[in-house]
């Protein structure tokens, strides 16, 4: 049955100065979304407003919606919706605070759920104060989403980066706000979602609030 309310996750016909694709996976990104708001399980505690969409430029110029993320706000109303043997369980985490060169790592280990997860921090992606926080943050993030059937659908978590580093990508010649913001970031290897968070950036920021947070950066990294 077709949603009778129109969600648009701010969708846009152009972001800055680039064409819009909408890759099937936005779409079914979108689809699997709209189909947890108006669920039986969810109604009444997921909104519109948990997802925002996950942009990548393209190699012909365009600016591709490639998914939808999902706040860890978000992730946290679904593990309290989740039946008990679904929700995620800390007993079962481990942690190893020496991993590959020098990562932090939570593990997740659970049988009777069929599910092995980490979630795991380094100097190259995590740009906090809060390493811990962070991984942990990670580990029960893409628990949740796995349990819940989400992760399957190019939904993911706010606090996932390097999922989110495989989707396509390529610096477009657009200097303008939020565009010259993320070509900048994919140069240097940045988080994007990290680093928007940290500037409360999101689709409805102003070009200035892009161009402000990109300033800090060069200074940061120069």
């Amino acid at each position: 049955m077709a949603s009778k309310k129109n969600y648009n996750f701010g969708e846009k016909e152009k972001e800055g100065e680039l064409a819009v694709w909408k890759s099937p996976k936005y779409e079914e990104a979108k689809r699997k979304a709209i189909e947890a708001i108006e669920s039986d399980l969810y109604k009444g505690v997921l909104s519109e407003s948990d997802f925002w969409i996950l942009m990548n430029k393209t190699k012909t110029g365009k600016m591709a919606y490639t998914g939808l993320i999902i706040s860890h706000n978000g992730c946290l109303k679904i593990n309290d919706s989740l039946p008990d043997e679904k929700k995620f369980k800390p007993e079962f985490v481990t942690i190893d605070k020496e991993g590959y060169k020098g990562s932090l790592v939570y593990s997740y280990c659970n049988p009777d759920q069929g599910l092995y997860e980490v979630g795991e921090v380094s100097a190259n992606n995590c740009l906090n104060s809060y390493p811990y926080a962070m991984a942990l943050k990670r580990l029960m993030d893409r628990v949740i989403l796995k349990n819940s059937r989400l992760a399957y659908a190019g939904i993911y978590s706010d606090s996932e980066a390097d999922e989110i580093k495989n989707e396509p990508k390529e610096p477009a010649p657009s200097k303008v706000g939020r565009a010259e913001f993320v070509e900048y970031c994919n140069s240097k290897g940045i988080d994007i979602i990290q680093v928007s968070q940290m500037y409360k950036l999101n689709n409805g920021s102003k070009p200035e609030e892009f161009m402000n947070a990109l300033a800090a950066l060069k200074e940061q990294y120069k």
